[in-house]
C-alpha cells in the first residue's frame, strides 16, 4: 500500500457504525502493508529502544484522530506543504533536546502509588486528589499551571518541566536529528508529509521518557478513555509500572471508542466500554465503578438546591457542533431538525411548564440552537448556580431529558429517571455500547407527549437494569483503587 492511499480513503457505508469500522480496517491495514511506514517504525525503535509493534499501534492512535469526520477525510497535515513547518520545528524541538542533555544531571528517581494523567482545571485537579485516601503517594500531571497543594498529592505542569534530565544517550539523541533528515527526503520523494506522524512518536517518547526519568509509579490511571496512548503505557510498564486504567469520563461515542488501550477499563455501567475492544482496541479487562463526576460533584458535597428554581422540565444541553459527531448526516439532522423542533413543541403544547434548557459550564456556544430556541418559554441556562453543577438542577426536575448527555446514564443508574430524545431511533453512534436502554430512548414526539402528561412520582422510584447503565457512584474512587492494587 503507497503512502498516498490516505489522500483517497472513503467509506462507502451508511450506518454509523459500519463506517466507523471501514475507517478502523483501513487504518489497521495502512500501517500493515505500508513498507515504507513499517521501515521507518523499525529505524526508530531501535534509536528509541521501543518495540515496533508499540509505535505502529500508536501510530493508528494518532491516524484516527487526525480523521475529520465532518469533511469525510483525513486533515490535512499530511498534504507535502505542511512537511516543511514540521521538519523544522521538529530539528529545532531536538537541537533544544540535544542541549538540554548536558545541561541536566540525573537525579534520584521518586517513588509514587499513582500517576494521573490529564489534569487541566481546577475541577481536575479536585476530582483526583480524593484518591490520597487510598494510596500513599500520588502524582497528578497537568498541561498548565494549576497552583493547588494538597497532603499526599503532587502536580507538575509536564509541558514546563519538558526538557529536564531524561535518560536518553547523547548519541540516540543526534541519531534522532539524523532520522529526521531521512523521513523530510522520504516525505520530498513521495510528496506526502510523513514528519506528522513522526513528530508524534517523538514528541510522546521524550515527554513520557522524562517523566519516567523523574518518577516510579506503581499504577496508572487516565481520566479520559479516549486519549490513552500505548507509547505511554509501554514506558511506564518499562519503568516498573503494574497496571495502566482509563476511565469512561463520557458515553462511549463511536468517533471516540477507537484503538483504545489499556489494562483495565472502568466503566460507568455493567458492559460498557467493551464496543472499544471491537473498533481496533486491546482493553484486558473492563470493571463497573459508577461515575467519577457524579461521585465528586453530587455524593461528596452537600446538596445545594438554593438558587435553582422548581423545574417541571429540564434538557441537558451538549455541545452540539462537534465536528466528531458528524460520522454521517444522521446526527445533524435529527439534532437540529427534529430534536429542537421537539423541544420547542413542547414548550407551545405545555405553555404552564417550567422548561430549562441547561448546558454545562464548559459550552461552547450554538447560534443556530439559539434561533431555533427563541420566541419560546423555555430558559436557556450556561453555568451553575450550585456547587453541584447540573446534577442539583437534574434531581430537582420532574423530567430530564437530553440528546445525548453522559448524564442521563449516570442518572438512570443512580434511580434518577431520564430519557435520551432520539428521533427516529437512529443515533445509534450514542447509545450503541449501552445494554437495555432502548425504554428510555424517546423515538416519536408522541412518546415525548406521553412521558411529560403522566404524572410525576417522586418517589419510591426504581430503575431496572440500572447497573446497564451506571453503578451507584458514591464511592466510585474507592472501587477504583481497590481494584488496581488487587
Amino acid at each position: 500500500m503507497k503512502p498516498q492511499s490516505i489522500f483517497f480513503y472513503k467509506s462507502t457505508k451508511k450506518k454509523v457504525y459500519d463506517i466507523v469500522k471501514d475507517l478502523v480496517n483501513f487504518i489497521n491495514v495502512y500501517i500493515k502493508k505500508n513498507q515504507i511506514l513499517k521501515k521507518l517504525f523499525y529505524d526508530l525503535s531501535l534509536i528509541l529502544n521501543v518495540p515496533k509493534e508499540i509505535l505502529e499501534k500508536r501510530s493508528k492512535q494518532i491516524l484516527f484522530k487526525s480523521y475529520e469526520f465532518e469533511k469525510k477525510k483525513f486533515n490535512t497535515n499530511y498534504n507535502l506543504i505542511n512537511v516543511f513547518y514540521d521538519f523544522i520545528f521538529l530539528i529545532c524541538f531536538l537541537i533544544i533536546f540535544l542541549i538540554n542533555g548536558l545541561i541536566y544531571k540525573k537525579n534520584k528517581r521518586k517513588k509514587v502509588d499513582l500517576i494521573c494523567d490529564n489534569i487541566y482545571t481546577k475541577n481536575d485537579f479536585n476530582r483526583h486528589k480524593y484518591f490520597s485516601n487510598y494510596f500513599n503517594s500520588i502524582l497528578l500531571i497537568g498541561y498548565k499551571s494549576l497552583d493547588f497543594k494538597h497532603k499526599k498529592t503532587e502536580f507538575i505542569n509536564i509541558r514546563k518541566d519538558f526538557f529536564k534530565y531524561t535518560d536518553f544517550s547523547f548519541t540516540k539523541r543526534i541519531f534522532l536529528i539524523f532520522f529526521i533528515f531521512k523521513i523530510f527526503l522520504y516525505s520530498i520523494f513521495f510528496r506526502m508529509n510523513l514528519i506528522y506522524i513522526f513528530r508524534f512518536l517523538i514528541y510522546d517518547f521524550i515527554k513520557y521518557k522524562r517523566l519516567y526519568s523523574e518518577y516510579d509509579g506503581k499504577y496508572y490511571f487516565n481520566y479520559r478513555f479516549y486519549d490513552t496512548n500505548v507509547l505511554q503505557n509501554y514506558l511506564f510498564k518499562e519503568n516498573g509500572g503494574l497496571k495502566t486504567s482509563c476511565f469512561q469520563k463520557n458515553i462511549c461515542t463511536l468517533s471516540l471508542s477507537c484503538f483504545v488501550y489499556s489494562d483495565i477499563f472502568f466503566s460507568l455501567g455493567n458492559y460498557q466500554g467493551e464496543i472499544c475492544n471491537k473498533l481496533g482496541g486491546e482493553i484486558k479487562f473492563f470493571k463497573p465503578v459508577g461515575s467519577f463526576v457524579m461521585e465528586n460533584n453530587w455524593f461528596k458535597r452537600k446538596k445545594d438546591f438554593s438558587k435553582i428554581p422548581n423545574i417541571d422540565i429540564l434538557i441537558l444541553g451538549i455541545n452540539a457542533p462537534w465536528p466528531r459527531g458528524c460520522i454521517n448526516n444522521d446526527y445533524h439532522n435529527s439534532y437540529y431538525k427534529k430534536f429542537l423542533p421537539w423541544i420547542k413543541k413542547i414548550s407551545s403544547d405545555f405553555p404552564n411548564k417550567k422548561i430549562f434548557y441547561k448546558h454545562h459550564s464548559d459550552f461552547l456556544g450554538d447560534s443556530r440552537e439559539t434561533n431555533i430556541l427563541s420566541d419560546t418559554n423555555i430558559e436557556i441556562i450556561i453555568g451553575d448556580k450550585s456547587i453541584n453543577s447540573s446534577y442539583a438542577w437534574a434531581f430537582k426536575s420532574k423530567i430530564v431529558l437530553s440528546f445525548a448527555s453522559t448524564m442521563i446514564v449516570e442518572l438512570l443508574g443512580n434511580n434518577k429517571e431520564a430519557y435520551f430524545i432520539d428521533p427516529d431511533g437512529i443515533n445509534d453512534q450514542w447509545y450503541y455500547g449501552i445494554n437495555n436502554i432502548k425504554k428510555y430512548r424517546i423515538n416519536t414526539y408522541n412518546n415525548l407527549k406521553k412521558i411529560i402528561k403522566r404524572k410525576y412520582k417522586k418517589k419510591n422510584i426504581s430503575i431496572k437494569n440500572r447497573n446497564f447503565y451506571c453503578l451507584n457512584s458514591k464511592n466510585t474512587k474507592k472501587n477504583i483503587s481497590k481494584y488496581l492494587k488487587v
